[in-house]
């Protein structure tokens, strides 16, 4: 299993754009309920209506794409692209951490582990977005590829003129240690594989 990033970001290369318009557009479908309904839901809820929301997204977008499948895999939905890399699909905090808590599977998923139903040799990604204060909007969507617990890197993606261009925050780590010192940010690529 290979987690290289810019070898996962280009294998990503042909869904990235579509990919983050999904999360955009199941806010604003999440956004049209009823402010009462938007009020009760307290941050579960809400993650769990956006999911449900992108899931349907992405299927509309990406059913009859090929060599993209969207998986129903023991609860977790999943889009295999190219039997090169697996995506799951969460809200996560700044350095592309899941913040759900996780199941056994989940866990077996960041720790890259083999799945039933999942092309053994794909890396596992998380393909997720970060929402602003109020569950109003979609401050970032966030590629990262986990070992384990640990982040080993993490690509903000940005549409840019029609273009789905992504660039490395993976934080530095103080070495040795595992403690985030910084982020570093600088563009790595785009989605014609430009720099």
């Amino acid at each position: 299993m290979n987690t290289d990033q810019n070898r996962c970001m280009e294998a990503l290369a042909p869904v990235l754009l579509e990919a983050h318009e999904c999360w955009h557009r199941a806010m604003e479908t999440y956004q049209s309920y009823p402010p009462l309904a938007l009020a009760q839901h307290d941050d579960r809820a809400a993650a769990s209506s956006l999911h449900a929301h992108m899931w349907m997204e992405l299927q509309a977008a990406f059913a009859e794409t090929a060599g993209v499948a969207l998986l129903e895999v023991r609860g977790l939905h999943l889009m295999n692209v190219g039997d090169k890399v697996v995506c799951r699909f969460k809200k996560v905090d700044q350095g592309g951490n899941s913040v759900t808590h996780p199941s056994q599977q989940q866990e077996d998923f960041d720790r890259q582990l083999s799945i039933p139903g999942l092309p053994q040799a794909a890396t596992r990604l998380t393909f997720g977005y970060q929402p602003d204060a109020a569950f109003s909007a979609i401050e970032r969507v966030l590629v990262s590829c986990q070992m384990g617990k640990t982040i080993l890197w993490c690509a903000q993606v940005n549409n840019v003129e029609a273009a789905a261009v992504w660039e490395d925050i993976t934080p530095r780590r103080l070495e040795g240690t595992g403690r985030v010192i910084a982020y570093k940010e600088r563009k790595t690529g785009s989605r014609d594989g430009s720099n």
